[in-house]
């Protein structure tokens, strides 16, 4: 078992994005529509994108353009979550848990 020094994770995550999530809701027509909703301030760290992670995405035929590092939530996944980052949201295509850190390493693209 990895111990790991709390002092190690205290402020390694330095900027603030907006996680988004998926909601059924209804519009003024009483006609159900998904929409995305704020959930909470999601904490986390840049990683640079690597000609490795571009190879790997080309062959699942997604793009990433961004790749961030954040704490494990297990609520977090790829079909009903977005990262929010500056007012530009990303669809998250790859998500990579490191349960021994207690961290996750989400890629990212653009929402089409």
């Amino acid at each position: 078992m990895v111990k790991v020094n709390q002092a190690q994770t205290t402020n390694q995550l330095r900027y603030k994005a907006n996680l988004l999530r998926l909601v059924n809701s209804v519009d003024d027509d009483d006609r159900p529509v998904k929409k995305w909703e704020f959930k909470r301030i999601l904490q986390y760290d840049e990683l640079g994108v690597t000609a490795q992670d571009k190879y790997l995405s080309k062959q699942a035929k997604t793009d990433v353009v961004y790749k961030i590092r954040v704490r494990l939530d297990k609520l977090i996944t790829e079909r009903e979550s977005h990262v929010e980052i500056d007012g530009v949201a990303y669809l998250i295509t790859r998500i990579f848990t490191d349960r021994a850190n207690r961290m996750m390493e989400l890629s990212l693209n653009y929402v089409d």
